[in-house]
């Protein structure tokens, strides 16, 4: 009879790729490899991390195809820079109705610090009426806006988050990561259809209690830490929002 420090041990067990993938994430989050610098040649990174290259390059794989890097024939592998493929991958999945990726314009009408909510507390793991930043933003496609969203984000972490409308860009993640060192590697979340407001008619401009996708994202750090809370009310009628695995 296997004992049970052998079941846990099994159970908690981390393939070796996943753990060097993991090294690499908080090494670029650490800054060791900015954006657009090359990394050691799989080689070098195999004899020091003591694995295979086949190993090793089943790491640099997933980190490629979760758009972290990007190989180059004849190079070798580089950090993606942050651009805005990059930075919403894969945590945008707004689609026309012919099947195109698309990507909104943000415009960003109001910044301001509160005291978190019960829910935005609960979501972000502090302590309710920790001070917070919220944002808010209308996401536009073609001139009309699609998106009424709202962002929340813990004070702790972004100390002196600028409060000027013109300075925020548009895409958040790569400022979280350039300014605050914080970088973003994964994204949960949670979909139902809800009845536009008042103020998503205003927004969104719509006329009638239309219904709308609601997705409520959390954003995780490297470290597992939620740094986002994330709800963003979706004008549905002429794009589609996708679940890609």
């Amino acid at each position: 009879m296997r004992s049970l420090d052998y079941i846990m041990t099994k159970l908690t067990f981390t393939p070796l790729y996943a753990q060097i993938k993991s090294s690499i994430l908080h090494r670029i989050a650490a800054r060791e490899w900015g954006p657009g610098s090359f990394l050691p040649s799989e080689m070098a990174l195999a004899a020091e991390y003591g694995v295979s290259q086949g190993t090793l390059r089943k790491a640099l794989n997933e980190l490629t195809q979760e758009k972290r890097l990007v190989r180059f024939q004849g190079k070798g592998t580089a950090v993606a820079v942050l651009d805005a493929d990059s930075t919403m991958f894969p945590f945008f999945m707004l689609y026309d109705v012919k099947g195109h990726r698309v990507y909104p314009l943000s415009r960003t009408t109001a910044i301001q610090h509160d005291a978190a909510s019960r829910e935005e507390a609960s979501a972000l793991n502090i302590a309710q009426g920790s001070e917070v930043i919220r944002i808010h933003r209308i996401r536009v496609l073609d001139e009309q806006p699609v998106i009424n969203e709202f962002i929340v984000l813990p004070v702790a972490r972004f100390p002196n988050f600028t409060c000027n409308l013109n300075k925020l860009p548009n895409t958040l993640y790569e400022q979280y990561y350039q300014r605050f060192g914080v970088f973003v590697i994964k994204a949960t979340e949670v979909l139902q259809a809800v009845l536009a407001d008042a103020q998503d008619q205003k927004f969104l401009h719509l006329k009638y209690e239309l219904p709308l996708l609601e997705v409520q994202r959390k954003a995780f750090d490297i470290d597992g830490a939620v740094v986002e809370f994330r709800r963003s009310r979706i004008n549905t009628r002429h794009h589609q929002y996708r679940i890609c695995q």
